[in-house]
Parts: C-alpha cells; structure tokens; sequence
C-alpha cells in the first residue's frame, strides 16, 4: 500500500511540472492579448480601457450570447408525450385474511401388535400401500391355536352334558345339589376356556382397523413372534381421509385480532364454523377447504404462539402426512375494495404512491394507503377513486405534470383461494 502511495505521488508531480509551464505561458498570452486591446482608441470614449475592463467585458458579451442561444433553442422543443399504459382500480367484494405456514398430520396412527407366540407366516400388504377396512395385512402360525380351540370345544361340550345331566337328576332326587353346583362351575369355566381360545385364534389374523395407508412391514416372514405384554410391533397404518393441518398463530397476530373484535358483542369460540384454506407447494391458491377443528386453550410460554387445527376431507388423498402445507383463514366481514396491481405502487421517504393522469393526460402523483395483498394485486385504502386513471406501466419515464400517451386496459378480477 505504500508503495502505491509513493507511485501515486510520483505521478502527481509529474503532472503538475507539465501543467504548470503551459497554464503560465496561456496567461502571458492572454495578458499580451489584452495590453494590444487597451491600445485601440476607441472615438466615444476620451480614455483608453485597462486590460482588465476589456477582460470583464468579453466574458459578459459571451455569456449574453450563451443566454440569447439558449432561450430561443427551448422555444423550438416541444417534448413528445410518453407513452404509458392505464386501468381504472379494479373493483371488488374482499374480506381479510392471514396466512400461515402449517404440517400435514394424519387423523389416526395405529401401530399394528402381534398378541400372540408364533412364527409369523402371511404379509397381506405392500409398503406404502392404501387399504380398506378389514383387510387381512398380517398371519401369524394358526395351527395350534386351531387345535387349542378344538379341545376346549370338546371339555366345553362334555361339560355341558354332564351339567344338563345333573339337572334331571336333582329333579328326580337322584344326586346332590353339590354335584349340580360344580357341574355348572366346570361348564362355565369350559365355556370361558373355549371363548379365549377363540379369541387367540383370532389375534393370528391381523386386519386394517380403518381404511388407511399402511408403512412399511417391521418383521419378515418366518420370524418368531415371542410376544411380551406390550406386544410385538408389525407395521403402522394411518388415516388419513379425514386429515389434520396443524399451524400456529403467533402472539402479535393474536393481540391483532383481538383488538379488531367488537367488545360489545358475544365472544363465540371459532372452532367448528370457521372455514380454513390449504394449499400444496406445487399448489396454486388454496384448493383445499376444511375448517377450525382445534385451537389451544393457552398460549405456549416456549414458542409465544397458539396452536390450531384444521380438519379437511381429503377425500382424493392430495395431502400427505408430513407434507408443507400453506394455510389461509378468513375473518371478518365482506367488504367492497379497490385494488391495483403492486408493481404499480412506488415507494420513497414521503410513502407509498402511484401515478395517475388528469383530465389533460398530465402525470400527477396520488399517495395512497395500503391494505392487504391479494396474490399480484393489493388493497388501495385511501387515496384512489373508482374512476381514477392509474398508470400500471411505463411510470419509470414520467413525471409529475409531464403529458401522457395512455393506453388503457381492462385488470382482471382475481381468485381469493
């Protein structure tokens, strides 16, 4: 950096050794120029000028000159309209809304449980497949759970004979009511047996407790279920027709919206009646409608927001669990707007505005005040009329009162989901 200075300077010098011979040689010249000048006689004047009157009155003469050209030049300029293009504000029926960012959670997850020993012999599903309610997913070795029912079938029918036997005995005087008793009681106990037995005959058939989409199978075919009291765990299947959308509202929006509400009336829980907008990434809009299912009763001292919770159909199985969903709720009432495409509005220190033309086609500028945006369009809260002349494009050559060729178009109405 030194060095750089050092050079920098070097050449300075140089330069001011060049200037400084030619700016004194054009001195003496022009000094020389005026000394011939005083010379002259001129008839009206009884004296001779000095060099530097006649110096001052050059300069004044010239810049005369520079004046008069310049003033009959802008005579002559006539400056050309610029051509822009114009729409009226675009009219129409809004109502407030607020977005937020929101999850995709299933309605039920249910984790699929073996309850009973066995080898495990029949996959009836394919991972990530869908399926109906009551179809067969998982098989676990049934053999000795079917012999295990026909014994109990048996001591159960044997104990049923013997108690109806002892019945007629007793009214015939034949045998004690203690022989009745504990044939009833081994019947009942058979009977209890046989109905357990029955019941893990059929923990070997595991099916789809609701339609749903199932994930993927845990155990292979051929593994030993040795089951524990918690059971051993196969698959998970979702449901996800209906569907959750999980998303917060944060504290400032929550303070927001309970200022705009009117104290006078009766505070009415939302949840059940207001409707909620969902929309995918590769989405345009909010194409999904459902509605508030759950709004926390707190707010959450760790995230300083309100957990809510909507509920849609999702009857063609568009959202997915622990897909990005972008949410939409309305509130409030409908109202008649004015709207004006956003990259019409400019913006500088005074604020936001647009320009508009007059009745002589003359650029003037509106300061307007802003609402809410509606995707490429926003809200015009004060500042324009219906029947104002906005200029949407070719703003960047105007100016204020410069004149206007203006084309005008026609700004079509907009989807609010």
């Amino acid at each position: 950096m030194k060095e750089l200075l050092t050079k920098a300077q070097a050449m300075l010098t140089k330069l001011w050794n060049f200037l400084l011979p030619l700016w004194s040689s054009l001195l003496t010249r022009w000094n020389a120029f005026l000394e011939k000048l005083s010379t002259i006689n001129i008839p009206f004047l009884n004296k001779k000028l000095s060099p530097g009157t006649i110096g001052i009155a050059i300069v004044v003469f010239f810049a005369i000159i520079v004046l008069v050209c310049l003033k009959s030049c802008g005579k002559n300029i006539v400056q050309a309209p610029v051509p822009v293009t114009t729409a009226l504000p675009l009219s129409q029926e809004i109502r407030s809304f607020a977005t937020f960012d929101g999850v995709v959670d299933p309605y039920l997850t249910v984790n699929l449980d073996a309850r009973v020993k066995g080898y495990l012999t029949k996959i009836g599903f394919a991972d990530g497949s869908m399926v109906k309610k009551g179809d067969l997913l998982f098989v676990i070795e049934q053999d000795t759970y079917i012999q295990d029912v026909k014994l109990k079938q048996a001591i159960y029918t044997e104990a049923k004979l013997e108690y109806n036997r002892q019945k007629s005995l007793l009214k015939e005087n034949a045998t004690s009511q203690a022989a009745v008793d504990k044939a009833l009681s081994q019947y009942q106990q058979s009977e209890a047996n046989l109905t357990l037995a029955k019941i893990n005959l059929g923990y070997t058939e595991i099916r789809a407790p609701f339609d749903g989409l199932m994930g993927r199978h845990l155990l292979d075919v051929g593994t030993y279920l040795d089951t524990t009291s918690k059971g051993v765990q196969l698959s998970t299947i979702q449901q996800i027709s209906p569907i959750y959308v999980y998303f917060s509202l944060n504290e400032r929006d929550f303070l927001k919206f309970e200022k705009n509400q009117d104290p006078n009336t009766e505070r009415k829980s939302e949840v059940n009646t207001l409707p909620i907008y969902a929309g995918l990434q590769s989405e345009t809009g909010f194409p999904h409608e459902g509605v508030l299912d759950y709004a926390a009763n707190l707010i959450s001292t760790d995230t300083g927001s309100l957990q809510l919770r909507a509920i849609f159909k999702n009857e063609n199985y568009q959202l997915i669990p622990g897909l990005y969903a972008r949410v939409m709720a309305e509130y409030g009432p409908t109202r008649q707007a004015l709207l004006v495409p956003m990259t019409a509005v400019m913006t500088d220190q005074v604020g936001n505005y647009v320009f508009v033309l007059d009745e002589a086609k003359r650029a003037q500028r509106a300061d307007i005040t802003l609402g809410q945006r509606f995707q490429q369009n926003v809200e015009v809260a004060k500042g324009l009329t219906p029947n104002s002349q906005v200029v949407i494009n070719g703003f960047i050559n105007l100016s204020v009162n410069q004149v206007a060729s203006p084309t005008q178009v026609t700004l079509e109405a907009i989807k609010l989901r």
